[in-house]
């Protein structure tokens, strides 16, 4: 049972924290308008998808910048967004998370804090710099096979939000 805890978090944790990452150097960049300078500041971000099928999830960023963007679900460690001006790559790392699972229900409530980095930039991105936090909550419901849970088929239902908090340098 702790490995099947363990794979759940480790999937829904992943994928759902390297999107949310990688919105946040979307939006702030995406978020400065034509000939005005760079600056830095503290830009917000919260990322919300409820899709099962679609790695794509919304995001709206306020502070130094106000924005709406979209990003792609990205691997575990590394996230590229593309933009019709150029992309934005990003790392995180995870912190130490929970979870709480039902096997009766097939219900799984994970919490999951980590760390980002803006690595790098490209056209109209180019130099692009910056790091913070976020925090990943993510609700699903498990599909079931042969009657039990199954980690393996996709879930029959999810709802994952994330709020990250950071300095963006361009």
């Amino acid at each position: 049972m702790l490995t099947h805890h363990t794979r759940l978090l480790t999937a829904a944790g992943t994928v759902a924290a390297a999107a949310a990452i990688a919105l946040t150097g979307v939006t702030a960049a995406s978020a400065i308008p034509a000939g005005r300078p760079a600056g830095s500041g503290t830009e917000r971000v919260q990322v919300m998808s409820t899709s099962t099928t679609s790695g794509t999830a919304s995001a709206i960023a306020h502070g130094l910048f106000t924005a709406a963007g979209t990003a792609r679900l990205g691997s575990a460690r590394v996230g590229t967004i593309s933009f019709p001006r150029g992309t934005i790559t990003l790392s995180h790392h995870a912190g130490k998370g929970t979870m709480h699972f039902s096997p009766r229900t097939c219900l799984a409530i994970i919490s999951q804090p980590g760390t980002y980095k803006i690595t790098g930039g490209t056209g109209k991105y180019a130099g692009i710099t910056g790091h913070g936090t976020y925090q990943l909550n993510f609700t699903l419901i498990a599909s079931r096979t042969a009657g039990k849970c199954s980690t393996a088929a996709r879930p029959a239902a999810q709802q994952e939000l994330l709020r990250l908090s950071g300095t963006v340098h361009l």
